[in-house]
């Protein structure tokens, strides 16, 4: 499962926290994008992906059956789904792009936001919102895959 996460190629200069972008997942079942759409769907990218990390970090190590993203100022979602066996399917629009364990699962979405935060977060000032959110939610989110990860040894 692959998880990327980009800056709109139209967002004008300066960079913010409140650029939009898009999500684009794949999986071995399909795959999602939130580019191409009509209605545009890009989303304000650094408060998005912040809310896809924290409402994860939540989801993955409890009961509930299901967890539905929301991102700001766009209709795009996924929907994450518990299996019986503990596995989690992926789906966007109702079709299942993947299925994996909670900790395959959160590495990817971890790998992603690491490679766009990385080159990315630099450019914005050290005060923006959106930099200070997504900075947070990744570490506490970074934490959360270490401990999932070990959690299956």
């Amino acid at each position: 499962m692959e998880f990327e996460f980009s800056v709109d190629e139209n967002e004008a200069p300066p960079p913010s926290g409140f650029d939009l972008g898009h999500m684009d997942v794949r999986g071995d079942r399909g795959e999602a994008s939130s580019r191409d759409r009509t209605p545009d769907q890009a989303m304000m990218i650094y408060l998005s992906l912040t809310l896809l990390l924290d409402s994860l970090r939540r989801f993955l190590p409890g009961r509930d059956r299901s967890c539905t993203t929301s991102v700001v100022d766009s209709s795009f979602s996924l929907t994450f789904r518990r299996g019986k066996d503990g596995s989690i399917e992926t789906l966007h629009d109702g079709t299942v792009i993947d299925r994996s364990s909670a900790a395959d699962l959160a590495g990817a979405v971890h790998t992603g936001a690491e490679r766009f935060a990385g080159p990315r977060l630099p450019l914005l000032p050290e005060d923006d919102a959106g930099r200070e959110d997504l900075e947070k939610s990744l570490a506490e989110f970074g934490n959360f895959v270490t401990q999932l990860q070990g959690e299956r040894r």
